[in-house]
């Protein structure tokens, strides 16, 4: 399938973007329950997603047995092509965009902790101190959003770009 076949697909319907950052554990057991799941790479394929975004085609063999759709612009790995969605370099900001282009709202972001962690994800073992991230890159993400007003931080670093969850 198209992405651009499902358009406002799910209006008004809340969502959670799941990253791999120390923080999901903690951050996926604050959601409601009735929020659609989108999985970024392999980070939560432990729950029960509805969707993976993923932009690094070596993922796909860590997701390929997952029940959930897989969005990517490698249409040969895809079960619904992103072909339409901009390209953001990194899969976090994708899965944003299609939640956005789904028409969720809320949009809320867990386990996005921008590598200000001692972690860089939450099943990482071995410490290795915060990285600088690139916040043009969640700005630029932002500013493609039809709804970025919608997009909301669970906690961390993004919380100042985008709002908390109140």
């Amino acid at each position: 399938r198209d992405l651009v076949e499902l358009r406002d697909s799910h209006r008004g319907r809340p969502c959670a973007v799941l990253g791999g950052g120390p923080s999901l554990p903690a951050q996926v057991r604050r959601l409601a329950g009735d929020e659609l799941l989108i999985g970024v790479n392999q980070h939560a394929l432990l729950l029960a997603l509805d969707y993976i975004v993923f932009q690094d085609a070596a993922v796909f063999d860590l997701v390929k047995d997952h029940p959930a759709q897989r969005i990517t612009q490698h249409r040969d790995l895809a079960d619904i092509w992103s072909g339409i969605a901009p390209d953001f370099q990194f899969s976090g900001g994708t899965a944003v965009w299609v939640a956005d282009f789904f028409g969720c709202a809320p949009i809320i972001l867990c386990g996005i902790d921008e590598y200000s962690a001692d972690r860089r994800y939450w099943h990482s073992i071995e410490r290795c101190g915060a990285q600088v991230s690139d916040r043009r890159a969640w700005v630029r993400v932002r500013d493609h959003c039809r709804e970025p007003t919608a997009v909301r931080a669970m906690d961390g670093p993004l919380v100042e770009l985008f709002g908390g969850v109140e």
